[in-house]
């Protein structure tokens, strides 16, 4: 069963997380961001790693989702409109991956 309340807090530390990380280090921040979001997750869930997975994978599919957004509102124009499709299944593949990661670790490590 999916705890929600785990997966709202993740998604807040993503989108906290890779904002700041994306400002300091630049775009490989916003993967940190989400991998650490991951391993917070993975860890209040304490269940066992596939939990900590899914949970993880819930994570990055919103914070690949807003991420997508928050291109198209900074970056705009009509290039990026083009684009949108393959920017999204890219950005939230990533995510999802790097989420699932994160909350298999930190499931591991309770």
């Amino acid at each position: 069963m999916v705890n929600w309340k785990a997966v709202i807090i993740g998604f807040i530390l993503t989108v906290i997380f890779t904002s700041i990380l994306n400002q300091v280090i630049g775009s490989f921040g916003s993967y940190i961001g989400v991998i650490t979001a991951g391993i917070i997750v993975g860890y209040m869930v304490n269940y066992n790693w596939m939990n900590g997975a899914i949970h993880g994978g819930l994570i990055g599919i919103l914070g690949g989702i807003v991420a997508v957004i928050i291109v198209l509102i900074v970056g705009g124009g009509p290039y990026i409109m083009e684009s949108f499709g393959v920017l999204l299944l890219v950005e939230i593949i990533a995510d999802v991956i790097l989420g699932a990661v994160g909350g298999a670790f930190g499931a591991m490590i309770t």
